[in-house]
């Protein structure tokens, strides 16, 4: 941000963050995640999840998709809220993402994995026919 726009109070532009979620057959959820993830995206994608089991829905799969664009996760907000985590975690079984190898350290981290009833498992770019195979599998 220039210092003219400081002075002037002008607020420094929010980072791009790309992201769809649309609910499948089978309880699986595909999020697709371009830019840098912030808070707010997180959040927004929860309060979906948590409507959706608490009107019944049970044994969610998560299929987590990160565009070639993807760029982490923004550094502010409150990412210490695990609210969701420890209410409805456990109704969630499986997570497969596809991403870049460089994200997989991240991601496991982010997602809880070992940590959680939910199975984890990161998938290369292009493997998106081999991951919906892992969900759906017993």
């Amino acid at each position: 941000m220039k210092l003219f726009d400081k002075i002037l109070g002008k607020k420094e532009p929010k980072p791009a963050v790309t992201a769809t979620l649309k609910r499948e057959n089978d309880n699986i959820y595909v999020i697709r995640i371009g830019g840098l993830l912030n808070k707010e995206t997180v959040s927004n994608i929860e309060k979906i999840a948590r409507r959706d089991i608490d009107r019944g829905a049970r044994d969610l799969k998560m299929l987590l998709i990160l565009q070639d664009d993807f760029a982490g996760w923004q550094r502010t907000g409150s990412w210490d809220d695990v609210d969701f985590f420890s209410q409805y975690g456990d109704n969630i079984v499986k997570i497969a993402v596809i991403g870049d190898a460089q994200w997989e350290a991240q991601v496991l981290a982010f997602l809880g994995a070992g940590n959680r009833k939910a199975e984890v498992r990161l998938f290369q770019q292009g493997k998106e026919s081999e991951a919906r195979g892992w969900l759906v599998a017993p």
